[in-house]
């Protein structure tokens, strides 16, 4: 039962954080932000390889995998700063979340709560926003 659970957690998670676009879009031209856009194009890349990663052989491995991703996220939302910023961090900590979720499972603790994917989507939605992206999908 604990691998299944894990497996649903990570798939879950995974599928939460794909985004449905490959550019940080107009916004960044009108804005000027070069250094929104590189930010926007290195989480981007992050949450793509997050995803394409699939699920790793245990729970551990996968907690180590999106808390990796949340520091990269968010440090790459502070390079941006404005409403990029605030957007990576709030999703950043949705990737924790899943983390600590992940880890729990991983110490066979079945009863420690399941990360908010509402919250995961919505807070996707305001990154994709703020970077320009045209759309956001869950898996």
């Amino acid at each position: 039962m604990r691998m299944s659970a894990t497996k649903l957690v990570g798939v879950l998670a995974i599928g939460g954080v794909l985004l449905g676009s490959t550019a940080c879009g107009p916004i960044d031209s009108v804005t000027g932000g070069g250094k929104k856009k590189t930010a926007c194009k290195n989480i981007e890349s992050e949450l793509r390889s997050v995803a394409s990663g699939g699920a790793s052989s245990g729970s551990a491995a996968n907690a180590q995998r999106f808390a990796d991703a949340a520091s990269k996220i968010r440090t790459e939302g502070q390079n941006a700063g404005g409403d990029v910023q605030t957007a990576a961090t709030k999703f950043a900590s949705d990737l924790d979340d899943t983390a600590a979720t992940l880890r729990r499972l991983s110490s066979g603790n079945l009863s420690g709560g399941s990360p908010n994917f509402t919250a995961m989507q919505q807070h996707g939605n305001e990154l994709g926003k703020a970077c320009g992206y045209t759309g956001f999908r869950l898996g």
